[in-house]
C-alpha cells in the first residue's frame, strides 16, 4: 500500500486516542488561558463553547462532556451571568487542577455538612444551591426542586430550610467563591439555631 498521497505528500494517519489527547491538551491550554485572570467572561465562554461545537465527535468523552454539557444550558439564553460565571470558573479550575490565583491553602476544608445526614423533605421547603453540581448547573437543580414543589432563596437566610453543596470541588470550599454561603449558613445552623441544615448534593439526589 502507497504510503504517497496523490499530490506526492507522505500520508499521515494517527491514532485515535492520540488525537483525542492532542484536542485535551489544547482544550486544557484554551481553559487554563481563560481562567488565569479568575474570571470567565461572556468572549471566553463563547468561544470555548465553539472550540467544543467545533470537536462535537468528541462531545461524549469526559471531560469534555461535562463541560460542553453545562456551557450549553449556561448560554442557552446567550448570557454569562455573574453566577453562571464563578460556576463556570469552578469548574474549569477542577477540571485544569489549577488553583485561583493568589490562594493560599491554609485551614480546614471538611465541609460542614450535617451528621447524620437529615431526611430531606422538599415540597413546601426553602433551597439554596452553591457550587458545582455533578448533575447538571445550578439552574437545573433549581428547577427540578421548583418541580417537586420545592422553593427557591436567591442566598441564605433565616427562612432557608437546606443549603445544598455540589459535590465538584467541595472539598476545596474553604477557598472557593461559595465558601461565604457556606459560612453564613453554619452561623445560622450553629449560633443561631434557625433549623436549617447543610447537605450535600448526592445526600439532596437520593429525594429527587
Amino acid at each position: 500500500m502507497s504510503i504517497i498521497d496523490d499530490q506526492g505528500q507522505p500520508k499521515v494517519t494517527f491514532n485515535k486516542d492520540v488525537l483525542f489527547d492532542r484536542h485535551i491538551d489544547e482544550l486544557i491550554g484554551i481553559c487554563k488561558m481563560a481562567a488565569s485572570d479568575g474570571v470567565i467572561t461572556q468572549d471566553e465562554s463563547e468561544y470555548l463553547l465553539k472550540w467544543m461545537k467545533d470537536h462535537e465527535k468528541y462531545a461524549n468523552e469526559f471531560p469534555i462532556n461535562i463541560l460542553y454539557k453545562r456551557l450549553s444550558e449556561m448560554l442557552e439564553d446567550d448570557v454569562l451571568d455573574a453566577e453562571e460565571q464563578v460556576e463556570l470558573l469552578e469548574l474549569i479550575l477542577q477540571m485544569t487542577g489549577e488553583k485561583k490565583p493568589d490562594t493560599v491553602a491554609n485551614g480546614s476544608t471538611d465541609l460542614p455538612i450535617d451528621r447524620p445526614e437529615p431526611e430531606i423533605i422538599i415540597a413546601g421547603s426553602s433551597f439554596v444551591f452553591t457550587g458545582v453540581f455533578t448533575i447538571g448547573t445550578r439552574k437545573v437543580c433549581e428547577e427540578i426542586t421548583v418541580d417537586l414543589g420545592g422553593e427557591m432563596h436567591k442566598g441564605v437566610k433565616r427562612a432557608t430550610d437546606y443549603l445544598v453543596i455540589g459535590d465538584i470541588g467541595s472539598d476545596h470550599w474553604v477557598h472557593s467563591s461559595f465558601g461565604r454561603k457556606i459560612e453564613k449558613a453554619v452561623t445560622l445552623r450553629d449560633v443561631k439555631d434557625t433549623g436549617l441544615r447543610i447537605i450535600s448534593e448526592h445526600h439532596w439526589i437520593k429525594y429527587t
